[in-house]
């Protein structure tokens, strides 16, 4: 196996097994979706959150909303192992593990009256697990905010061009969203301008370009702030003002990229681009830590997020069409992540372990050096390394602004009301979640918080699955194949949630910080992040223990009901 052709070929016969196989046997005996079952779309339709929508549309809005950084340096952080254990995780992984997140938590919200993941904890576990849930939920935003804030500004900092072509997207947003609700132009032809201005962008950027580190230590802090003024705006307009729009156009070009990158590796053996990392370098890296836990919270996406369930439950599931369209939309965009995850990884084995050291935007190198030979050649570098590289900020920027926005949505929830009522404000919830995600980001210390949002969006996809295995126990179903890769994950993320944490207790008690300048030359300022830092460990691995002890007691209640308890007909209990 000299080039990614037969890796990339294995992966897409797996996926497509699991999809049209296994997934097609577990959606006939475990759900058994009824395609005659009114769908809360059509039950609660008010046109803003319940509406029905095509499947097609429904897939894309499912891919866009979940593809992010995860699968994209995921494989970066885990080649520290080599390739080898990623990519069986990020087949296996998905396999057994991923689809069957994504598409139970849409399930679960469409068999509960589309309620989102708060609701269905309080009805499963009581008053205190709904809190529980989304008080983790709070810091677990947080630390997406922050690895997600720094490598946005990282990308516009080291990738000239990309900031121009980002604005130009940001713009063509606008305008789409203006096309499509204010003048109601027909869809094709909006999407055709979309596309057109998509287009153009990317070639402004290839001549805009902004300078390298123009501020010093005191560029990516400059950097991350104009992330936040952008992320404050989208978090407090209408969806269809910005996100939504800029979530549609963004899916063609970061699709494309990947689809460049899966096809670059098919062609690998035509254009003599060989694998250049080595599949196996240890079960130890001085970096991360063991390879289990670590590599598990590394690849925090592409083989299974928690994030994924959050908007399947709260946003997906509420424009299901039929039950039968869960699967497509569900399995199939989490597959689909995981050919992103797949790409990723082709695109850093292409490249020399001398090209690939602590350069996070080594993906636009591998990328371009996987597709040069069918995209015109050295001659074509300038425009494909802008064109990669703002589909880099793109998988983040969009999925940010989601993220940003949820934040704002929870705080409202969890402190509307009381002596605190101004922190869920909407102004106030918003300015301070990107103020906190701005402070972390600026710490410098990515590699530690990558690590901490993995485990934490991994813990939250374990009790995910946990929630899915109580209603599918409360409907006397199969709980197997949801409720044991519930438990690999809650067990391996709460290890790998201990092991970072005793990293940055043991950076307070020597003294040697993990926090880079400019803030790590500011000795109070480092050693009070790290003792943060600490303590966000701590409440995480708190808050996931104690809601993984209320879902477990649940599930072992709803498996003890009387049969004449049972709301629903499924399948027998394995």
């Amino acid at each position: 196996m000299t080039t990614p052709f037969w890796f990339v070929v294995a992966a897409l016969v797996f996926y497509a097994i699991a999809y049209l196989v296994y997934g097609r046997w577990y959606d006939r005996t475990v759900w058994r979706p009824d395609p005659k079952r009114t769908t809360p779309a059509h039950m609660y339709m008010d046109g803003v959150e319940f509406f029905p929508a095509s499947r097609y549309v429904l897939w894309g809005y499912q891919f866009k909303s979940v593809a992010a950084l995860g699968p994209i340096l995921g494989p970066f952080i885990a080649l520290q192992y080599g390739w080898l254990p990623a990519l069986i995780w990020i087949i296996l992984g998905n396999f057994f593990i991923g689809w069957l997140q994504d598409y139970g938590a849409i399930m679960v919200s469409v068999r509960n009256n589309g309620r989102s993941f708060g609701p269905i904890a309080y009805e499963f576990t009581g008053a205190s697990g709904r809190s529980t849930l989304l008080g983790f939920i709070l810091f677990y935003l947080q630390m997406i905010s922050a690895t997600f804030v720094f490598f946005i500004a990282q990308f516009w900092n080291s990738l000239p061009g990309t900031f121009a072509a980002t604005v130009g997207v940001i713009i063509t947003a606008v305008i789409v969203g203006q096309l499509m609700y204010k003048v109601r132009l027909n869809v094709g032809l909006t999407t055709l301008i979309g596309l057109v201005l998509v287009a153009l962008s990317v070639v402004a950027g290839v001549y805009l370009r902004t300078p390298t580190d123009p501020f010093g230590a005191w560029s990516i802090p400059f950097w991350a702030a104009l992330v936040g003024v952008f992320l404050f705006v989208a978090s407090v307009v209408p969806l269809p003002s910005l996100i939504q729009p800029m979530n549609f156009i963004s899916f063609f070009p970061t699709f494309l990229a990947v689809l460049l990158i899966i096809v670059g590796g098919l062609l690998s053996p035509v254009f003599h681009v060989p694998l250049q990392q080595p599949a196996w370098k240890g079960f130890w890296s001085p970096n991360t830590g063991p390879l289990w836990p670590m590599m598990f919270l590394a690849i925090a996406c592409g083989a299974i997020s928690g994030w994924h369930s959050l908007v399947g439950s709260s946003t997906t599931a509420k424009q299901l069409d039929l039950e039968t369209d869960a699967h497509p939309v569900g399995a199939g965009a989490m597959l689909s992540e995981g050919l992103v995850a797949l790409a990723s990884l082709a695109a850093y084995m292409v490249l020399a372990p001398g090209e690939i050291t602590k350069n996070t935007t080594a993906w636009v190198a591998g990328a371009i050096r996987l597709t040069e030979g069918f995209l015109g050649g050295p001659g074509a570098a300038a425009f494909l390394a802008t064109f990669f590289g703002v589909s880099l900020v793109l998988y983040a920027i969009t999925v940010q602004s989601l993220v940003t926005r949820f934040w704002r949505l929870i705080s409202a929830e969890v402190a509307g009301q009381g002596r605190f009522a101004v922190l869920g404000q909407k102004h106030v919830a918003t300015f301070l979640g990107i103020l906190i995600a701005w402070l972390f980001a600026v710490s410098g210390s990515w590699n530690n918080l990558w690590l901490y949002f993995g485990g934490s969006n991994q813990l939250l996809a374990g009790l995910a699955l946990m929630l899915v295995s109580i209603h599918l126990a409360r409907a006397r179903s199969q709980t197997g194949w949801t409720f044991w890769p519930a438990m690999f994950m809650i067990v391996t993320t709460i290890l790998g949630l201990a092991y970072q944490t005793y990293i940055f207790a043991k950076a307070v008690y020597t003294g040697k910080t993990l926090v880079q300048p400019p803030l790590g030359n500011i000795a109070w300022a480092a050693h009070t992040l790290d003792g943060i830092f600490t303590v966000v460990g701590v409440v995480l691995i708190v808050l996931g223990v104690r809601m993984a002890i209320m879902t477990l007691r649940s599930y072992f209640a709803a498996r003890a009901r009387p049969v004449s308890m049972v709301g629903e007909s499924a399948s027998p209990a394995r």
